[in-house]
């Protein structure tokens, strides 16, 4: 079968759609063989759908803004009524666990047109910033295969960047969307906390409104035209030109913990700022002063913070299952935290949320005094051979603006020397995001990543 789709936009698959020139099922098909052909190597795909994509493809409504675009939904978070739902874990694939109901979010997709071929592959109950939870094939980043795809959403970003979807769905705690996007060079936006429909993931805990969901995709246009339609606050229905000439500051270093930051990632930020200083912005080495102490408070506060939120995810496992968790189901690690997690007391929990919201709160006011855009590093490294500590590789340059609820868009900003992509992090003031994408569809056209393909696609 020919393939012409595979590394089309979804906006542009659309509009051939809508004009009669493609039909959905052959579009739809085309992404399923993709899917059979490459997904054995990436593992970025844990559960197929293709009959349901095939019939949701046959009935689509060729009027809509994604009229038969293929795309994939993060096995966590949204749901699908009788479609399969894991999040990563082998007791709830084991028991066959699945859906009793669709979630708003995941509705609004197929609403616009979309057609969800598959749920996309996620760690243990999102917990990592890569995508290897026991039991499961670890997911490859398709521009190397011996590396981490990042994580949470890291099989959205694997399947994205290898050309199997144009557009997958996914979800941002400290940085479950950016990361992955910086690893597999596609493009993401967090956005503005209250702007997306959104839901924690499955038993989770969001008392401070972390978790954000949105897509990943390569070309900018199609985060604009999502984010366009599923805003809840009326987004611009057109994309505007850059403001002509923005205050953007940059940071290349990690001021926060004080680790060291790879050369590659140094140099993809000094990149996007000399093209954003040549394409006429003010540009300056400069950020919030805030930084400088964040690590202490998240880091004691999130002792706390982080087991009480297992403990609640693996209770709602435990009531999936219809039993208490046991080894085989969980990780030890999981089942440890959650332990630890039990014991904590509530006055404990909300002293620790009130640390760190008070820490994170001042970062915003760099924003407040001026500046319009900070360019940053995502993680510490390019992506990572499979099977290292991710935790060391990541950092913090996500995290802060998801306790600021601040939008953070992610580009690929560079590449190493053996072709890994390198992703680069815009943030904006809240409410921003279309400041952020119109930004980033400007760098789009001037650093050319979506004409930049894995050489394993």
């Amino acid at each position: 079968m020919m393939d012409s789709s595979r590394w089309m936009a979804a906006v542009d698959i659309a509009e051939q759609v809508r004009s009669g020139e493609r039909q959905a099922i052959d579009v739809v098909n085309e992404a399923i063989a993709r899917i059979e052909a490459d997904n054995p190597e990436l593992a970025c795909v844990v559960v197929p759908l293709f009959e349901r994509a095939r019939q949701r493809a046959v009935e689509c409504d060729t009027t809509t803004a994604f009229a038969g675009v293929p795309m994939l939904l993060k096995d966590a978070g949204e749901e699908l009524a009788d479609t399969p739902l894991w999040v990563g874990t082998q007791g709830l694939r084991r028991a066959g666990h699945v859906s009793a109901a669709t979630t708003p979010l995941a509705a609004q997709f197929e609403e616009l047109g979309a057609v969800i071929v598959g749920k996309s592959a996620c760690p243990e109950l999102s917990a990592s910033s890569t995508t290897e939870p026991a039991g499961f094939e670890p997911t490859r980043n398709p521009w190397d295969l011996s590396r981490s795809a990042g994580g949470s959403s890291g099989g959205s970003a694997a399947a994205v960047a290898a050309g199997l979807v144009p557009i997958a769905h996914g979800s941002d705690g400290t940085g479950s969307l950016r990361f992955p996007a910086a690893l597999c060079g596609v493009v993401t936006l967090k956005p503005s906390r209250g702007r997306i429909l959104s839901n924690a993931a499955a038993g989770s805990r969001d008392p401070l409104g972390l978790w954000t969901q949105f897509v990943v995709a390569r070309d900018v246009r199609d985060l604009t035209a999502m984010f366009t339609h599923l805003s809840l606050d009326g987004a611009a229905l057109q994309v505007k030109e850059p403001v002509a000439s923005l205050r953007i500051g940059f940071v290349d270093s990690d001021p926060i913990i004080g680790f060291d930051v790879h050369s590659a990632c140094v140099d993809a930020v000094r990149n996007v700022a000399a093209v954003l200083a040549a394409a006429g912005h003010q540009v300056e080495s400069s950020f919030p002063a805030a930084f400088s102490s964040l690590f202490e408070p998240f880091w004691r506060s999130m002792s706390t913070i982080g087991p009480w939120v297992r403990a609640s995810q693996v209770d709602w496992v435990a009531a999936q299952l219809g039993r208490p968790c046991q080894t085989g189901d969980l990780s030890e690690i999981m089942l440890e935290a959650a332990e630890q997690g039990r014991a904590i007391a509530d006055a404990d929990v909300e002293a620790a949320l009130s640390v760190v919201a008070s820490a994170m709160a001042p970062v915003a006011d760099w924003w407040d005094n001026g500046h319009d855009v900070l360019v940053s590093p995502v993680a510490l490294e390019p992506a990572w051979t499979l099977g290292e500590d991710a935790q060391t590789k990541t950092g913090m340059f996500a995290a802060p603006f998801s306790f600021t609820g601040q939008p953070a868009i992610v580009i690929p900003g560079g590449w190493t020397n053996d072709g890994r992509p390198v992703g680069v992090q815009l943030v904006g003031r809240t409410g921003s995001d279309e400041l952020l994408l119109d930004l980033a569809l400007d760098l789009q056209a001037r650093l050319g990543w979506v004409h930049k393909h894995p050489i394993t696609a």
